[in-house]
């Protein structure tokens, strides 16, 4: 209880001085996506990156230096998938590690016999459950100036934020009843496996292919397509985007042109 009312005292603080002018430049110039929402959207958006900026802990890597703008293009791309929710200003997210570009990390791999093996992967982005999210920055400006092509690395790993909310990856974020987990078991499950199938038979996908390697990397990769090409993503299959529409709580394909 003592932690909330600290918390909720240090936010009225931060909200109580408008944002600074040259803020809404640098969102409006980083993240195209706002040229989307209406006059409420944006000042709710506003609100909320100016406590996520100064909320979290921001830590550059390989020598990057984390600057106002990096740190505006990521809260202003991650605080729009939290328009449609009451209070969200992740808030068991400490820290931001940002890359320069792709980087290297280290991987256990797991063979057919059970052997496992040390190896490296190339990364744009990834995320711990409550932290920290990873990221690279020649990836979230190209997110960022791109707003329509399905691909968002913020989205992405604040997606996993959310799926990873209640202990593990599994392609399910919280709900809020029974018959809301049901109808998302149902209809994910199901375009899952149809994208799977169109893959094992050499179809082009809508859906990046990467979404089927599990069912986590299908919720976040259908947050991308969802955010970025709601119209798209309506049209293509009308149950995945109401899925995702009431989980969200927002309707992209609606949104102001």
């Amino acid at each position: 209880m003592i932690f909330t009312w600290l918390r909720n005292r240090r936010r009225k603080k931060i909200l109580s001085s408008p944002m600074p002018g040259h803020w809404e430049a640098i969102l409006d110039q980083n993240v195209r996506q706002l040229s989307r929402l209406n006059s409420q959207q944006r000042a709710l958006l506003f609100q909320r990156v100016q406590i996520f900026v100064r909320e979290k802990y921001w830590e550059g890597c390989n020598g990057f230096q984390i600057t106002e703008e990096v740190k505006l293009t990521i809260a202003g791309q991650a605080c729009l998938i939290t328009l449609g929710f009451a209070r969200d200003c992740f808030d068991h997210l400490k820290t931001i590690l940002v890359y320069p570009d792709t980087y290297a990390a280290t991987d256990n791999f797991q063979n057919s016999i059970g052997v496992l093996t040390e190896g490296t992967s190339f990364r744009l982005g990834e995320s711990w459950g409550k932290g920290p999210i990873v990221l690279s920055w020649s990836s979230i400006y190209e997110g960022g100036q791109i707003p329509d092509d399905g691909r968002n690395v913020v989205v992405h790993e604040f997606a996993h934020y959310y799926d990873a909310s209640e202990g593990q990856f599994n392609g399910t974020p919280p709900l809020h009843n029974n018959e809301e987990y049901q109808r998302w078991e149902e209809v994910m499950t199901a375009e899952f496996q149809e994208l799977r199938d169109q893959l094992a038979q050499g179809e082009e996908t809508f859906i990046d292919p990467y979404g089927s390697t599990n069912p986590a990397e299908f919720f976040a990769v259908c947050s991308e397509h969802f955010f970025e090409q709601g119209s798209q993503m309506r049209e293509y299959s009308l149950d995945l985007y109401e899925t995702l529409k009431l989980f969200y709580q927002q309707d992209p394909a609606q949104a102001v042109v």
